[in-house]
């Protein structure tokens, strides 16, 4: 069934459907210019377009799919607006995951759930994205993509839960990548040995522990999800989100 029969169907204007198709087409176009770096600049516009005329292809024949991706949104407004305590603080929340998943070689599905997990680790929304972002730039500079990503939420969710740092969350940081021990040495001006004796102690509160991870992946991964924007990954992201 073509689309434009489905929007009849259900008795919707399929004029926006179609004016987002073409923007789509002109992202994607940019996208595969910028692809120089990795391809010779006359294939990487061609494999781009090909690209898009396939998703296009599939928008136009798997509309089913839309609907479900409707449904899946339409569960985490729900969701969102319990963790967030109203429909437009959830609504807004979205949007701006959404804002921030198209300038990143990560998903918006991977990173709408990794914020529906920080909500629930109980951080707070406006820390949220500025979170995931040195999580993603991180993430990015190891190379462990999305599910670096969880795998560093996942620890510190776990710090925050715990109410101070812990051996187990700080190997979990140091097995994806992350030199965590060193980044806490160097805000707290004492020796790795120092901090961990610290750590024994229960001497680190998990905010600040939290935090110092925080701003040392900012200072060691500066804009690593940028770099990768015009990479085939990021290129394609970008066009599937």
């Amino acid at each position: 069934m073509e689309v434009g029969e489905v929007f009849a169907r259900m008795g919707l204007d399929s004029g926006p459907y179609e004016k987002e198709l073409d923007r789509l087409e002109g992202v994607t176009k940019k996208k595969a210019a910028n692809l120089g770096t990795f391809l010779k600049n006359s294939f990487s516009v061609a494999l781009g377009m090909g690209i898009f005329e396939a998703a296009k292809r599939g928008f136009k024949a798997i509309t089913g799919t839309a609907i479900s991706f409707n449904a899946q949104m339409e569960q985490a407004r729900i969701g969102f607006s319990t963790m967030l305590g109203s429909a437009e603080k959830a609504e807004a929340f979205l949007k701006d995951v959404a804002d921030f998943a198209a300038k990143t070689p990560f998903e918006f599905p991977e990173l709408l759930d990794a914020a529906k997990r920080m909500l629930a680790y109980g951080f707070a929304a406006e820390d949220v994205l500025p979170t995931m972002e040195a999580v993603g730039n991180a993430s990015a500079a190891v190379g462990l993509g999305a599910a670096g990503i969880d795998r560093i939420i996942l620890a510190l969710g776990q710090i925050r839960a715990k109410g101070k740092l812990s051996a187990e969350e700080m190997r979990q940081l140091t097995e994806t990548g992350i030199p965590a021990w060193e980044m806490l040495a160097d805000a707290m001006g004492k020796t790795t040995a120092e901090i961990m004796d610290m750590q024994q102690k229960g001497l680190i509160p998990a905010h600040e522990a939290i935090q110092m991870i925080i701003d040392g992946m900012n200072e060691r991964f500066p804009g690593m999800m940028k770099k990768m924007e015009n990479t085939w990954e990021g290129v394609t992201s970008t066009i599937k989100d």
